[in-house]
């Protein structure tokens, strides 16, 4: 009886499952170029997934990331080297996402595939608060209105992805994913729009307008960047990928009426 009770909770099939890792980001903006995967680990996932239909699945993420820019990457005499503009920020984010599988479940999750690749798309929410360093100091830039426009502290995200789940054993699989994220603002840098006109608060015109940091690489783009002229590129709003590694463990679905067996299964 007892090697019953064993097998009955080793093999009672799993629909649920959580999951946690961590991983790389890279943002895409007025201030990447070129563009670069973050070396080290800036991204960490906890998330719990239900598997609902024979191919569809949901997902509830909660994540960190971290993402930066800067103009010193630029190519030597760009315009975007002239401006010489930076910044990184620590964001989190809450999303809800379809899990579309392209092989069909086998019936059990002990029997799933070996390699089971899927995409996701959803809906979510991001925070961000851009901040920048000078003379060694961090200083947030929202507060300084660097182009006038007070803009909000979260935004709505479309996050989207590709990826594969290996299994390791019959209890986890350790998945590899490439996540897209599509930003409703034009400010996870703080760059967008156009310089403004010149303030008397002299420590914010510093911020605002950096190329007298650095020598003159590119005349005609310091000759352009002053008040009125373009800073950024308002036709194209922020986005960001991560790369991530995670690992997924199914839960029990006989432990109450939260993890019973999705109906429309």
């Amino acid at each position: 009886m007892q090697g019953q009770n064993f097998l009955s909770w080793r093999y009672s099939d799993r629909y649920f499952s959580v999951f946690a890792g961590s991983g790389h980001t890279t943002y895409l903006g007025e201030l990447n170029k070129p563009t670069n995967l973050e070396s080290r680990l800036s991204n960490v996932t906890l998330g719990m997934e239900a598997r609902l239909l024979n191919k569809i699945g949901a997902r509830l993420d909660v994540s960190y990331n971290r993402l930066a820019g800067s103009d010193n990457k630029a190519p030597s005499e760009s315009f975007e080297r002239q401006r010489n503009l930076s910044f990184f920020s620590k964001n989190y984010e809450v999303n809800l996402q379809g899990v579309f599988y392209l092989k069909s479940y086998n019936g059990d999750y002990f029997r799933r595939s070996r390699i089971d690749p899927y995409v996701t798309l959803g809906i979510g929410v991001t925070s961000y608060n851009p901040m920048t360093k000078f003379n060694g100091q961090i200083y947030e830039l929202r507060p300084l209105q660097t182009e006038n426009v007070d803009y909000g502290k979260f935004a709505l995200i479309l996050p989207a992805a590709v990826g594969l789940k290996l299994r390791i054993n019959d209890f986890v699989n350790l998945n590899l994913e490439i996540a897209y994220r599509y930003a409703f603002t034009d400010y996870l840098d703080d760059v967008s729009t156009i310089y403004p006109e010149s303030t008397v608060d002299d420590f914010r015109s510093l911020l605002v307008n950096r190329k007298n940091e650095i020598p003159i690489r590119n005349p005609t783009a310091y000759n352009q960047q002053v008040a009125g002229a373009p800073r950024g590129n308002v036709k194209y709003r922020d986005q960001y990928f991560t790369l991530a590694y995670r690992l997924e463990i199914f839960i029990p679905n006989n432990k109450g009426p939260v993890l019973k067996k999705p109906s429309a299964y």
